[in-house]
C-alpha cells in the first residue's frame, strides 16, 4: 500500500526515509525533475575516470536505471563489469541518488561521439607557426626588440614564446 507522501516539501535527504514501494511513480517523477543531471554530466569524469569519461557519458534516469552512452560496445561491455564500483562512486558524490538509481545500463551509441568532434573540428585551434616559417621569425625579431633587457634567459624565452602565441 502506498503511503501519502508530501513531496512539495520534501527534499533529498528524506527520500532516504522511504521505500522505493511507498513512493507513487508520478511523485517519484517530481523528485526527478528537481535533481540537476547536469551536476552528474559535469562530475562524471571525476566518476569513471579519466580514460573512460571521453568515451561514455550519462544520458537519463529512467526507472530506477542510469543509462549511460559508450562509443563503442567494448566500452560498454567493460562498463558492465564495472557497474557496482561506478554506482559507489555516483553515491558518494550524490548520496540523494541512492534511493533512485538501482541499475546501470549502458548503450552504445557512436554517433553522439562523432559529432562531439565534428563540433571541436568547426573551431580549430589556430596553426602554430614552424620556427623557421617568415612570420615566425619577424615575430621573433619584435619579441627580442621588446625584451631585450630582461636578463634572466628563461624569462626571456617564456615572454617571447607568449608573444608569439598570442599573434
Amino acid at each position: 500500500m502506498f503511503k501519502k507522501i508530501d513531496f512539495k516539501g520534501l527534499n533529498y535527504k528524506d527520500l532516504e526515509r522511504y521505500d522505493s514501494h511507498d513512493l507513487k511513480r508520478e511523485n517519484l517523477h517530481s523528485f526527478y525533475q528537481t535533481f540537476d543531471f547536469l551536476q552528474l554530466i559535469k562530475k562524471w569524469p571525476d566518476i569513471v575516470g579519466p580514460k573512460l569519461s571521453p568515451v561514455t557519458s550519462p544520458l537519463k534516469i529512467k526507472n530506477g536505471s542510469l543509462f549511460v552512452m559508450a562509443k563503442h560496445a567494448s566500452y560498454s561491455h567493460q562498463l558492465s563489469f564495472l557497474a557496482e564500483e561506478i554506482k559507489v562512486q555516483i553515491f558518494k558524490i550524490f548520496p540523494e541518488l541512492k534511493a533512485v538509481i538501482k541499475k546501470l545500463v549502458f548503450q552504445t551509441q557512436e554517433n553522439f561521439f562523432n559529432e562531439v568532434k565534428i563540433q571541436e573540428s568547426k573551431n580549430p585551434a589556430p596553426p602554430k607557426l614552424h620556427p623557421q616559417s617568415p612570420q615566425y621569425k619577424i615575430l621573433k625579431m619584435e619579441a627580442e626588440r621588446l625584451f631585450g633587457d630582461v636578463e634572466d634567459p628563461e624569462l626571456k624565452e617564456i615572454l617571447t614564446s607568449i608573444f608569439i602565441q598570442s599573434r
